[in-house]
């Protein structure tokens, strides 16, 4: 709890704000790869992720999904606050990425909490804003830039939290957040590897140079 309470002390300097979150929200350690929010059904809780990382995924097809975002330390998933408020089924499905820790929001409370206190309007609208600036940068990567350049560009996200040039990652995983097939990214990685920017390794661990 003192841990949470110095976390939404940084986030929020409004102590009315901080003291109603800590009251109503539940604290949560979630295990690497486990799922907190799930598609195609009513968002009840949010997280706002105080340790640790969470991956954001949408399926578009019955056998295609795509990555849309990271939930970093700081930040919650505009998407599902979205959703929960306007009561509406999730179109996406959440991940942690590593273990987290973070905070679980009771849509209710932040219902409120967005009505009632300005810096929680502010927090929101800005996620809004971050979340549609990722949107942006996906498009343009798709338009702009050749499948090798996207995957790089992936594996360095990945590789920002925690901070390591050392990636414990399948090709299919990989081709599954980047919507594409496992063959593909194989054949990439290869390509990458000979061109001396990563060092792959069989038991699916990337090594990237020049970070």
């Amino acid at each position: 709890m003192e841990e949470a309470r110095r976390f939404l002390r940084k986030v929020f300097s409004d102590t009315e704000l901080v003291r109603v979150l800590l009251e109503k929200s539940r604290h949560r350690t979630i295990p690497a790869h486990q799922r907190i929010i799930e598609e195609g059904k009513f968002v009840r809780s949010v997280p706002l992720v105080i340790e640790g990382r969470i991956k954001v995924m949408h399926p578009y097809d019955v056998d295609k999904e795509i990555m849309l975002c990271y939930i970093d330390p700081g930040e919650s998933c505009a998407l599902s606050i979205g959703a929960g408020v306007t009561e509406q089924k999730s179109i996406i499905y959440a991940d942690t990425e590593t273990e987290t820790k973070f905070l679980s929001m009771p849509i209710d409370v932040l219902s409120d909490l967005i009505f009632s206190h300005t810096q929680m309007t502010t927090f929101i609208l800005s996620h809004i804003h971050k979340r549609f600036m990722d949107l942006f940068s996906y498009i343009d990567s798709i338009v702009f830039q050749k499948m090798d350049e996207r995957l790089l560009q992936h594996l360095k996200r990945k590789a920002e939290y925690p901070k390591s040039d050392v990636l414990h990652v399948t090709h299919q995983q990989l081709a599954k957040e980047l919507g594409t097939a496992r063959e593909v990214v194989s054949r990439l990685l290869k390509h990458l590897e000979q061109s001396g920017k990563i060092v792959s390794q069989r038991s699916s661990t990337i090594f990237l140079k020049d970070l």
